[in-house]
């Protein structure tokens, strides 16, 4: 009986050790919860830059895209202003002003999602 109860002490003791390494690395890693809400993040990122891509090739192929990369994006109070028109938006926290060449570099060379969204807001369906 001594020797399964030793047995089981050193069980016990080599599970808990690795309970502390593994609450160690969770602490001083970034952790399972961080993880996940910045792949949620670039889930949503990687969403919003094929929409701009999408949007940039279809303006490209009319040759629109060369005219109007030099408006002006302003976005406030629920709206975007963009090319003498406005659209509502649902959030009207939102804000957000730069021109669209400056809007399209920011989403995909910079990974700004704002920059993606404000671009999706004034020429997405």
């Amino acid at each position: 009986m001594k020797k399964a109860q030793g047995s089981l002490e050193y069980s016990a003791m080599i599970a808990l050790v690795l309970v502390i390494i593994l609450v160690a690395v969770f602490y001083f890693g970034e952790g399972v919860v961080p993880k996940t809400i910045n792949s949620a993040q670039q889930a949503q990122l990687l969403q919003y830059q094929d929409s701009v891509e999408i949007i940039k090739s279809n303006y490209g192929a009319t040759g629109t895209w060369g005219k109007l990369k030099a408006q002006t994006i302003s976005c406030s109070n629920g709206q975007c202003e963009f090319n003498g028109e406005t659209k509502e938006i649902d959030d009207s926290t939102f804000t957000y002003s730069d021109t669209l060449e400056n809007a399209y570099n920011k989403c995909i060379y910079e990974n700004n999602l704002d920059s993606c969204r404000a671009i999706v807001y004034v020429l997405g369906d």
